[in-house]
């Protein structure tokens, strides 16, 4: 009885991950490119998606327009910290987010889409299906 328990539990767990990775989005934003950055750019924290607060990596996302909060590491006590982004997510498009200064002293900062790259076997049209039916906001793990 104890193994039939352990196998219907099983099912059932396997059946909610699996419906939960074909809900979820390939939209990602990322705010510390896995490549050199130029001089005078620099990673950001993403702190929080449409006032849903992340506390690290890849955010996995949805397609639609959000308001994507980022924190720079690298500031002067007088700049603000952190910045609001309102960014148009693509279906299948992975972004990464950088801080921009004009020089190292500088405390002002402007924030940029440091890249854009095609997520691999990701259909746009159903990205875009999946986003109708939930508006899915998820840190990566």
């Amino acid at each position: 009885m104890k193994s039939l328990i352990k196998v219907v539990i099983a099912s059932a767990l396997s059946t909610a991950f699996l419906g939960a990775c074909t809900m979820a989005s390939l939209s990602y934003l990322n705010g510390n490119p896995d490549r050199p950055l130029p001089n005078h750019e620099y990673p950001v924290h993403i702190v929080a998606v449409d006032q849903q607060a992340y506390f690290k990596g890849p955010v996995q996302i949805a397609p639609g327009k959000h308001n994507v909060l980022v924190q720079i590491g690298q500031s002067m006590a007088r700049a603000p910290s952190q910045k609001m982004l309102v960014l148009d997510v693509q279906p299948c498009t992975r972004y990464y987010i950088t801080a921009k200064k004009d020089s190292i002293m500088e405390n002002n900062w402007e924030l940029k889409i440091f890249d854009s790259e095609n997520v691999g076997s990701c259909d746009a049209s159903e990205e875009l299906k999946k986003a109708n039916a939930t508006s899915t906001v998820t840190a990566s793990r």
